[in-house]
């Protein structure tokens, strides 16, 4: 008896020191995910993926979890990417106006849902642009090839679905997730995320249990069979297995997962990971670390800081 109430102890204390640890890492993170934001904004006109969508979504659960943020932050984010395509508006039904294309689209739709921004008459066209743009077999395509982030007609698609939900247009892109076979880690996550907001329970599992499958002995996950694990692929992997209710905080693989996460983030708060992409901007810096590589790091450092808000 005494040795049953000693091991629940143990476990309990390794469990708040697996949380505080993960606490702690966040916070390191937040305030450089802020500090690139707003820097973005001051620097360029165009819409990111990586700088608006990607920011707003962390800083944005990160609040729901209990963390304090800076909320005109998100809010200037928001401001910004509104301004960028009610400037297009009146392009967007025609299915013009958006230089990433629909993946673009869907991205500005998922920040603009995450920061809770109401519909408006930019939402709207943003979303006849998505219909105007989808392809017959039901897919969003990607337009730009920049991997990981830019470079999976999954992650098109299953944003595609997400803005046009209960609609026939989401019907089809849910027949194309469910048709195509993954490769990537980015196909794998988008996948699971589309089949789950689609509400197919058994089809989202069996893509998730896919997913697990591809997690390296080190506990993390890659960006594709050849490489080796970096937080982006992890991060990402780790809140789309969370979110799509595959698997628990508690579990082996999710806790194998956050430590690899915890062992690599650096001292600044970041998480590095190399860039496989050709530049086709002005190279500048965006308050965020890590010089080339800032943009992949800064979205790697936003799927870590999700993975880990739940410990």
């Amino acid at each position: 008896m005494r040795i049953s109430v000693l091991l629940f102890f143990v476990t309990a204390i390794q469990w708040l020191s697996a949380e505080d640890a993960a606490r702690t890492a966040v916070k390191r993170a937040i305030g450089l995910i802020e500090k690139s934001a707003a820097t973005y904004i001051e620097e360029r006109s165009c819409f990111s993926c990586h700088h608006q969508a990607l920011t707003v979504m962390a800083l944005s659960q990160s609040k729901l979890a209990g963390f304090t943020i800076q909320d005109e932050i998100v809010s200037a984010q928001s401001k910004f990417t509104l301004e960028y395509f009610t400037d297009r508006k009146d392009r967007l039904p025609k299915g013009e106006g958006v230089p990433g294309g629909s993946y673009s689209a869907g991205y500005a739709l998922a920040g603009l849902a995450a920061a809770k921004e109401p519909a408006d008459e930019t939402t709207h066209a943003l979303i006849q642009y998505l219909i105007k743009t989808q392809k017959p077999d039901g897919s969003w395509r990607i337009r730009t090839h920049r991997p990981p982030l830019e470079n999976s007609h999954f992650t098109a698609t299953a944003l595609g679905l997400k803005a046009t939900a209960q609609t026939k247009h989401a019907e089809k892109a849910t027949q194309w997730l469910v048709k195509n076979q993954a490769n990537t880690n980015e196909d794998h996550t988008y996948k699971i995320l589309g089949l789950y907001w689609a509400g197919l329970k058994e089809e989202t599992h069996t893509a998730a249990k896919a997913l697990l499958k591809l997690q390296r002995k080190d506990g993390g996950w890659a960006q594709l069979p050849t490489m080796n694990s970096d937080a982006y692929a992890t991060g990402q992997a780790l809140t789309v297995l969370r979110q799509s209710g595959f698997i628990k905080i508690d579990s082996p693989q999710y806790k194998r997962g956050t430590q690899w996460l915890l062992k690599n983030q650096k001292a600044d708060g970041s998480w590095q990971v190399k860039t496989r992409s050709k530049p086709i901007q002005k190279y500048f810096e965006s308050g965020f670390p890590h010089g080339q590589d800032q943009f992949i790091s800064i979205s790697a450092t936003c799927w870590a800081v999700m993975a880990l808000l739940n410990q």
